[in-house]
């Protein structure tokens, strides 16, 4: 694989996991998938790009130093049940109930800006828990005596 120009990616099918391992840090290309075929070109987050000859990123400012030092995204599959049985729509024949679930899992969706407040609320909601945990406790054991001027 090293004597040849690298590949945009290179697949991989093996559940040997110290070959796949080997694979992944032996070589150069621009992305890898194991155990599977072009699912990766469907993850957002995964970035897309080769290396030499198979093509080169973006440049100006930080993406210059991006693409100068590559970040090999690696996406691999599991056959965990739950894996085959989300897979499986991937597969002739289409049928109605496949198509209905590929739409469903391919879907762009948008999350709400209601909900990234949560993170806030439940520190929020946490501080007071804590403060009320430790009234509750100081009362218990009498850790904290009270000093009045007189």
């Amino acid at each position: 694989i090293n004597k040849r120009e690298k590949p945009l990616t290179l697949y991989v099918f093996s559940s040997n996991k110290a070959a796949q391992n080997a694979l992944k840090t032996n070589t150069s290309s621009g992305s890898m998938v194991v155990n599977d075929a072009i699912v990766h070109l469907s993850v957002e987050t995964l970035p897309f790009g080769g290396v030499g000859a198979s093509g080169m990123g973006g440049y100006h400012g930080k993406y210059t130093f991006t693409t100068f030092s590559h970040q090999k995204s690696v996406l691999v599959r599991d056959f965990s049940a739950l894996g085959e049985y989300l897979g499986e729509t991937r597969y002739p024949p289409y049928q109605d109930w496949k198509i209905k679930r590929m739409g469903l899992l391919l879907k762009n969706r948008k999350i709400p800006k209601c909900l990234s407040l949560i993170p806030y609320l439940a520190c929020f909601l946490l501080g007071v828990a804590s403060v009320f945990l430790v009234k509750f406790l100081a009362n218990k054991f009498n850790c904290f005596e009270i000093v009045q001027d007189m």
